[in-house]
């Protein structure tokens, strides 16, 4: 009798699951979709900047940047060594055994100054330098930007990545592959 019931319950089963089976209808395998062959090139853009093979409204941009600050640089240059001899004479006064405590403060007094005068003009040349970079630059950028989508387009490049931006991300890159020399060329050539 337990025999009975045991094939009993079987033959219910498996009439449950081939019934469940036939009811349950599988959809055929989607095929995967193709995709487009793609093109790809990099760019490393560190090289916009070289004097030599660079582009050339970017150098002469910079060029002008460092002309008109340079007066600024050579009096942060003067107030830092200006520092420097300061430190160096109260360096000179608290090692001697005679020294003037006075003297020792007076110098102090000086070199805090002296040093927030330098911390000073040095942010406020920072954000000058910035703002007239921006201004300089920002529209070469700019146009850098779109003349390196219609290079793309215009060579049927799916992709250009440039190297100089992904840093450590590039793990190998084949120089077959790099095209910042020929697009230095052709923006030259269009924007002299």
């Amino acid at each position: 009798m337990k025999f009975s019931r045991l094939l009993v319950s079987v033959l219910s089963l498996t009439l449950g699951f081939t019934s469940l089976a036939a009811q349950t209808t599988t959809a055929p395998a989607a095929a995967p979709a193709l995709l487009p062959l793609s093109r790809v090139a990099w760019v490393n853009s560190n090289a916009f900047m070289a004097e030599e093979g660079g582009i050339k409204q970017l150098v002469r941009n910079m060029k002008e940047l460092e002309l008109e600050f340079s007066g600024t640089e050579s009096e942060l240059s003067l107030l830092n060594e200006k520092l420097r001899t300061l430190v160096g004479e109260l360096q000179k006064l608290q090692g001697d055994a005679v020294a003037n405590a006075v003297a020792i403060q007076d110098k102090q007094s000086q070199g805090l100054q002296l040093q927030r005068e330098l911390q000073t003009k040095q942010q406020q040349a920072q954000a000058a330098f910035g703002q007239a970079q921006q201004t300089k630059q920002g529209p070469v950028f700019a146009a850098i930007g779109q003349a390196l989508a219609a290079y793309a387009k215009d060579r049927q490049l799916s992709f250009i990545f440039d190297v100089a931006k992904l840093g450590d991300g590039v793990l190998a890159a084949q120089p077959e592959l790099e095209v910042t020399q020929d697009f230095i060329a052709t923006f030259n050539a269009a924007n002299p």
